[in-house]
């Protein structure tokens, strides 16, 4: 894995508001008691975000599409982000994985990584299956700080 970029140190105990660095085990761990991401992809007029299920198997992310502009998207330009979020412990923690999604053309393999049957969003058909083979993960964990009122929410002037 490489160092966390919002880092310059690891820190073990985070005080409230501030963040600590995940270590690549805790966000395989994370991302795999989640199943919904954000996908980001890049095409000619720059990058994209769908909001996708997902399923996290031996250290890889797989999904499945309709078809349309994110299959399009992948297939020229193959490098994707995934983020996913939520909460843990008490403490919010947001993943995001990068590396390069191929489309899985083999019946042995998207059954093999449980795709197929990955529950959807939406009712449309999705028949297409792609895995995310990741270069890096990094992922941050932190506790919120309880939010005050602004004096417009107070209805103050």
């Amino acid at each position: 894995m490489i160092d966390n970029p919002y880092f310059l140190q690891s820190r073990r105990e985070a005080a409230p508001g501030t963040a600590e660095a995940l270590d690549e085990a805790g966000c395989w761990e994370l991302l795999g008691s989640n199943e919904i991401g954000r996908l980001a992809v890049v095409d000619d007029r720059g990058a994209d975000i769908f909001p996708i299920n997902y399923l996290v198997k031996d250290e890889a992310i797989f999904f499945r599409s309709a078809p349309g502009t994110k299959i399009v998207s992948l297939t020229e330009h193959p490098g994707v982000a995934l983020e996913a979020d939520g909460t843990a412990d008490r403490k919010r923690w947001s993943v995001v994985v990068r590396g390069e999604a191929r489309r899985l053309d083999y019946d042995s393999e998207i059954e093999a990584s449980g795709v197929r049957n990955l529950p959807t969003m939406t009712d449309s058909e999705k028949w297409n299956y792609f895995g995310i083979t990741p270069r890096t993960v990094t992922g941050i964990r932190f506790r919120a700080v309880p939010r005050t009122s602004t004096p417009a929410e107070k209805g103050e002037d």
